[in-house]
């Protein structure tokens, strides 16, 4: 299908596509999916290479991990994540030049502040909208519009001196089926026995980065372990960092009541299905993924009470204290106290579906892309 003459051309660069499976490179997929032929706008997904979809496009770039990013860091100080960005950025500037698109709609910033600075040398005409889902506490100078995706977000980002009416809310979207998933007690049994649960233990779940310092999983290892013999399964899945080897030390503690590792993102909703509730004790996420696709699963959910959790969760969680060990073990009991009836699914699914769902939300995405590519802020979008 040809796209009409007048519609804004928008490039979607993620250096880690293809190869890392943080929660932008999922967007960066979902997002694609849910614009794909939305009127006047066309789109195009650059990644930094591996496992790459058919149409989104490869860039040249020293991946973080690689030899050479590596020794690039050593030589000269930056980090490796750095090294990426810049070089993601060398491999793209091609494209920037050839296709010319009128919206760079993008997450890292550092990237972002290359094609500023190619701007303002070169004079080529593009919009920058940044997606501000970590969240960065850096200024935004070098970007022309800035998506909030939390209010919280948008307020500490006024308070610090970011101007808001340069700044819009729009939340994370993310692929929620229409219905509450069914719960197949055969698959959830399988699901249960591939990750050690004994029959009749109840499964706690948490999903992030395998790390202490983000997600705070040694918080919630000691707060099971403080829950004595009773206590739940832990499941712990997510990508691991330097800090994994110290949390697996860790979780010794629970004597062999905890599997951790990694888990195909395709397979997800049957980890979440085979829980019977799920914690994150994050105190500052960016957005909290997790969050909405347990709820999307119907999920009872554990987190600590603040401005973002009540945003993302409502009064559908258990929230409180989660910086004291008795505090957390006694959410942890709460939303394991009984078995989340089907109409408690439904209505965390309902939560989800109806505030973050693509349904909902791929119309305003559209708008977003279509306005911001012609210099103009969503008029919706005020905080």
């Amino acid at each position: 299908m040809t796209e009409p003459a007048n519609a804004v051309r928008v490039a979607i660069p993620c250096t880690g596509l293809g190869r890392q499976r943080r929660g932008f490179e999922a967007f960066t997929r979902e997002v694609h999916a849910a614009l794909r032929g939305a009127p006047g706008i066309e789109l195009a997904v650059f990644g930094g290479g591996g496992d790459l979809r058919a149409d989104e496009r490869a860039v040249w770039n020293l991946p973080r991990t690689s030899p050479l990013a590596l020794a690039a860091s050593r030589l000269t100080g930056w980090e490796p994540y750095f090294i990426e960005q810049a070089t993601f950025f060398g491999g793209f500037l091609p494209h920037l030049v050839s296709w010319r698109p009128d919206l760079v709609y993008f997450a890292d910033l550092n990237f972002g502040n290359a094609c500023w600075h190619w701007r303002q040398t070169t004079g080529q005409r593009f919009q920058l909208l940044y997606y501000n889902g970590g969240p960065t506490t850096r200024p935004f100078t070098r970007c022309d519009f800035v998506q909030q995706v939390t209010p919280s977000h948008f307020a500490s980002a006024v308070v610090r001196g970011e101007l808001p009416e340069r700044m819009f809310i729009l939340p994370h979207g993310f692929d929620i089926p229409k219905e509450v998933p069914a719960r197949d007690e055969a698959r959830i049994a399988a699901t249960r026995r591939a990750f050690g649960v004994p029959d009749g233990r109840a499964m706690l779940l948490s999903v992030g980065m395998l790390g202490a310092t983000l997600k705070r999983m040694d918080v919630l290892v000691d707060a099971v372990a403080a829950m004595g013999d009773n206590r739940p399964y832990l499941v712990l899945l997510g990508q691991e960092t330097p800090e994994t080897p110290a949390l697996r030390a860790r979780a010794l503690s629970l004597g062999g009541a905890v599997w951790m590792g990694s888990w195909p993102r395709e397979r997800m909703i049957e980890a979440y299905l085979a829980a019977d509730a799920f914690a994150l004790l994050s105190l500052d996420e960016g957005f909290g993924l997790a969050y909405v696709e347990a709820l999307a699963a119907g999920v009872p959910c554990v987190a600590q009470d603040n401005a973002n959790t009540r945003y993302i969760l409502g009064d559908l969680a258990h929230l409180g204290d989660t910086t004291r060990t008795s505090s957390t073990a006694a959410l942890l009991w709460n939303a394991l106290a009984a078995p989340a009836s089907a109409e408690q699914r439904r209505a965390r699914h309902r939560w989800a579906s109806d505030r973050f769902g693509w349904s909902v939300l791929a119309p305003r995405y559209a708008e977003m892309l279509r306005l911001c590519a012609t210099g103009r802020r969503p008029a919706w979008s005020d905080a």
